[in-house]
């Protein structure tokens, strides 16, 4: 157990470099999705194939939105900026993605025919953005350099107090 609680001890204090990766694959993942729906997909047949199909109100504005937002805040994570509005965001659109496009509207199951293409990648996703939301983007981050991130910046920077005991005297 000594060895395991070293072991953790050691690990933890590497907290930064997990969060910067996770931070910046899935910022270049978001990124690459957005371009794919303006370049390759198609913003037409993003509307027509994936939104209408979906019952989703104002697709019109939802074909701009959703890519650009993409990008926008896939950009952000990977710079470490906004990193918790950019994941908040972005959990919301996995959410939706998810469970009303993959699973309701076409009909893909969690892993999809034959294994590939299902929301399960939606979900992966939406878990990481939670972890980057709740944990923050770390200290390599310009959340943390600029003070935005307070747990990282200031928390590390200050040492903790030791509470006072009722009755002693200061030294």
């Amino acid at each position: 157990m000594r060895l395991y609680g070293s072991a953790a001890n050691r690990l933890t204090r590497l907290n930064d470099l997990p969060l910067l990766v996770l931070r910046t694959t899935i910022g270049w993942l978001m990124i690459l999705h957005g371009l794919y729906k303006i370049n390759i997909l198609g913003l037409d047949n993003f509307e027509n194939y994936l939104l209408r199909p979906a019952g989703l109100p104002l697709t019109s504005v939802l074909r701009w939105l959703v890519p650009s937002m993409e990008l926008a805040c896939g950009g952000l994570l990977v710079l470490g900026l906004l990193a918790r509005v950019s994941a908040a965001l972005l959990s919301l659109e996995m959410l939706g993605t998810g469970v009303l496009v993959k699973l309701n509207t076409l009909h893909l199951g969690v892993l999809g025919p034959k294994g590939s293409g299902g929301a399960e990648i939606d979900f992966l996703m939406l878990a990481a953005l939670l972890a980057l939301l709740t944990l923050g983007p770390g200290a390599l981050s310009l959340d943390s350099l600029l003070g935005l991130d307070r747990r990282h910046s200031a928390a590390q920077s200050t040492p903790p107090q030791q509470p006072a005991l009722p009755g002693a005297v200061s030294v």
